[in-house]
């Protein structure tokens, strides 16, 4: 019979820590996904990738609840037959969607990459640790759906063919770290090759690669590997590895979405993000300048009243950084030529749709722009 959390207080610890995650986890998806439905309009297949990641760390969650609710935290011998089965039955399904969270999330962030560094050699790179990960991720989902043979065997304990857990679990962890540490380090060497400022370059860095907080965590669940795949209580000593299982997921979901989220910040927070530039707008750009438009003339009024669009070029020939353009967006607010209020984030890419649509003229959306970063980086070979 499934006992009470209340007197569980290992079991009632991994729950209460991975809802928590799990629920700052969901929200800063959540915030992602409507900075990219509402308010850059612009939705890609990462954007998926990152919301069934979502769904996985919330089925990990669900399943540390069950395995708590069913004798997780407690001694084996303390545990009825029934309760240990479904016990692990649900360890069985936490491997599954774990493995599916952190493959899921990975191939978020380098289909982001893909969109931000278009160039040929980085898209090799990208490509081939695509073909690492999803490698990886088929391996780790299908070793754990069939660690035993038949597979009722993991959690009824009958005569079967069983893979080494130690080898298993350690061969992915090990895997998991290095494409972990792959996937931060494969954007610095473009971003060194930029024609900017160290402190700017440093900063560019420094948001590609707070995914390192994912390879801590990732390096701190080892510890917890080694007590439960050797564990002949397995009840009592996996809370921890189920822990940081669920920290290590989320924080790699809020990690990848982090730096999504600046058009958000800066349209509730507008003075987060000053900009340094702001003088030479004012001076290049009249603040009130008037479009003419089939009712009269409307003021273009801005909440940032900058724009910045700087081409770097590089001074050798190389491929990579050959044309560099660093791109400031903006969020701007206009007036229409039929009375609308006109909303988005702006960019010189779509300078002229804002033109013809404060005019009145019909228009189509750009969506090739990233909002992405602070600073948006595009790398183009001509």
């Amino acid at each position: 019979m499934a006992g009470s959390l209340s007197d569980n207080p290992r079991g009632r610890q991994a729950v209460e820590i991975s809802t928590v995650f799990t629920g700052l986890a969901f929200i800063v998806v959540c915030l992602r996904l409507y900075t990219r439905f509402f308010l850059i309009r612009c939705v890609g297949i990462e954007d998926a990738g990152i919301a069934l990641a979502m769904l996985c760390s919330i089925g990990l969650t669900i399943c540390i609840g069950v395995q708590a609710k069913n004798g997780m935290g407690r001694h084996t011998d303390t545990i009825n037959d029934g309760d240990m089965t479904t016990f692990l039955r649900a360890f069985w399904a936490s491997l599954i969607v774990y493995y599916l969270s952190l493959g899921l999330t990975k191939g978020s962030m380098l289909l982001q990459y893909r969109r931000i560094f278009p160039t040929k050699s980085f898209q090799v790179a990208n490509w081939i640790t695509m073909a690492v990960v999803i490698s990886y991720t088929i391996w780790t989902v299908f070793s754990s759906i069939f660690m035993c043979v038949p597979v009722r065997a993991f959690w009824t304990h009958e005569k079967a063919t069983c893979l080494n857990q130690f080898a298993v679990w350690f061969t992915n962890a090990a895997i998991n770290i290095i494409t972990d540490f792959a996937i931060i380090l494969l954007p610095i060497p473009v971003i060194r090759k930029l024609n900017l400022g160290k402190r700017q370059k440093i900063g560019l860095i420094s948001i590609f690669a707070i995914g390192g907080f994912v390879c801590l965590v990732s390096i701190l669940r080892l510890q917890s590997l080694v007590a439960i795949s050797n564990s002949a209580d397995p009840s009592y000593d996996n809370p921890p590895a189920a822990t940081w299982s669920s920290v290590e997921s989320n924080v790699g979901i809020i990690c990848a979405c982090l730096p999504l989220l600046r058009p958000l910040i800066t349209k509730w927070l507008p003075r987060a993000f000053p900009s340094r530039h702001r003088s030479i707008y004012s001076h290049s750009r009249p603040q009130n300048r008037t479009y003419g438009s089939r009712g009269g003339s409307k003021a273009l009024r801005t909440k940032d009243d900058y724009v910045l669009d700087v081409t770097k070029r590089s001074n050798g020939s190389s491929e990579e950084g050959r044309d560099i353009q660093v791109v400031t967006d903006i969020h701007v607010e206009v007036d229409g030529a039929d009375g609308r209020r006109i909303s988005g984030w702006r960019t010189p890419a779509s300078q002229n749709n804002w033109s013809d649509n404060i005019s009145g003229k019909e228009t189509q959306r750009e969506n090739s722009t990233e909002s992405l970063v602070n600073q948006h980086v595009r790398v183009s070979s001509r």
